[in-house]
């Protein structure tokens, strides 16, 4: 029935472009269409009350399924995913690569790039609001002319802060990280930072997953009866029932899966992508941000997922004398003597612009926790000395 309507009204859409007819979309349509399809809350977050839970997509079905699988097996004992310890990594740290500079050295980047951000978004706005009042327009009121008049000031635009930036920091890598760090972390505005494509393709080729899924196609297999059994290779040489026949893959036992009659196989492989990238040099002057801090307020992330989780681990570090831990230029943990983790510092907290400080330059320092201020169920504010 509901495939049945929505072609229905497909068709009376495409013909409104040819005879000019108003479309009425039922009302009840219209207020289920405000929200976005299930899956989407994969992409921009927020609740499960804010989208369309039908189990009737393949692709929501597919959520569904991924999201229980996350909630068994990895939070029944931290409460929250750890993205660090899985491995797992968000877009903005995988765009960035902070080996290549001192924290000084960004911190300063940072602060005379980040007007040019303010001045791209100032005006990018009215010609986002002209492009946004061109698609409001039916497709046969749309000229070519205006279409191309708006793609030519938005060229404009990017050419012009790129150009400027590239002049203020013309390191490639450490550029694009710098745009990340604003665009991403503190206003979510994205555009700005894919103005440096070329530090963003070396910066995604340094956390590159070099092992990937090779697939070959069997083809003497094809339109065999040969469905829900396995493939043994051994030196080179294929067996299946009583058939062999060479076939060059790493020795072992494949399953098999089948697509219109034709058999594949996969299996791992280290692989690296062949990507040409820019290969920016080491920025690292010795210089730090690292100096001793004291009755110093700071926040703090517990990975669990319930207030009384949390007060647990404040109550457990409270008093004591632990240790900064910088994991992959990125993540600040506090360890104890054992190097197990209490809690982390989010990055928020870690680069303290105003400040002129980061906490990333604290690799080993001694933290003590002198006062525990506000606990909630994921994180902790507490007051510190750090030597």
């Amino acid at each position: 029935m509901e495939n049945s309507v929505l072609k229905f009204l497909q068709g009376q859409i495409i013909d409104a472009t040819k005879n000019g007819l108003e479309v009425e979309i039922p009302y009840v349509l219209e207020r289920l269409a405000i929200q976005m399809p299930y899956f989407f809350r994969f992409i921009n977050g927020g609740k499960a009350d804010d989208y369309q839970y039908s189990k009737k997509s393949p692709f929501n079905q597919f959520c569904v399924v991924a999201e229980k699988y996350i909630d068994d097996k990895f939070q029944m004992k931290d409460g929250k995913l750890d993205q660090s310890i899985l491995g797992i990594e968000s877009t903005r740290q995988l765009l960035q690569d902070m080996s290549k500079v001192s924290q000084r050295k960004f911190l300063d980047y940072l602060a005379r790039i980040e007007p040019l951000y303010t001045e791209y978004n100032e005006q990018k706005t009215p010609i986002d609001y002209r492009r946004m009042q061109f698609n409001e327009l039916k497709k046969w009121e749309r000229d070519n002319d205006t279409r191309k008049a708006i793609s030519a000031e938005y060229a404009r635009l990017r050419e012009e802060h790129k150009t400027r930036c590239e002049e203020i920091c013309p390191y490639p890598s450490v550029l694009a990280s710098v745009a990340v760090e604003i665009a991403y972390q503190n206003y979510r505005t994205y555009s700005f930072a894919w103005l440096f494509v070329d530090g963003l393709l070396e910066n995604l080729k340094q956390h590159e997953n070099v092992l990937k899924m090779e697939v070959r196609k069997v083809n003497r297999l094809t339109n065999r009866n040969v469905e829900g059994k396995e493939l043994t290779v051994q030196v080179g040489i294929a067996t299946i029932d009583d058939l062999e026949f060479p076939f060059h893959v790493p020795d072992g036992v494949y399953s098999l899966f089948e697509i219109m009659g034709q058999f594949f196989i996969g299996y791992e492989a280290e692989r690296e992508s062949v990507v040409q990238t820019s290969n920016t040099s080491s920025l690292l002057d010795g210089k730090s941000t690292r100096r001793t801090l004291r009755d110093y307020l700071l926040g703090f992330s517990t990975l669990k997922k319930s207030q009384e989780e949390s007060q647990l681990i404040a109550d457990d570090v409270l008093g004591k004398k632990l240790q900064i831990q910088v994991v992959e230029h990125n993540y600040v943990h506090i360890i104890d003597e054992h190097e197990e983790r209490k809690c982390i510092i989010p990055r928020d907290q870690a680069i303290r612009r105003d400040e002129e400080l980061s906490l990333l330059d604290f690799d080993g320092a001694t933290i003590e926790f002198i006062t525990i201020q506000k606990v909630t169920k994921s994180s902790f504010k507490a007051i510190v000395h750090i030597e």
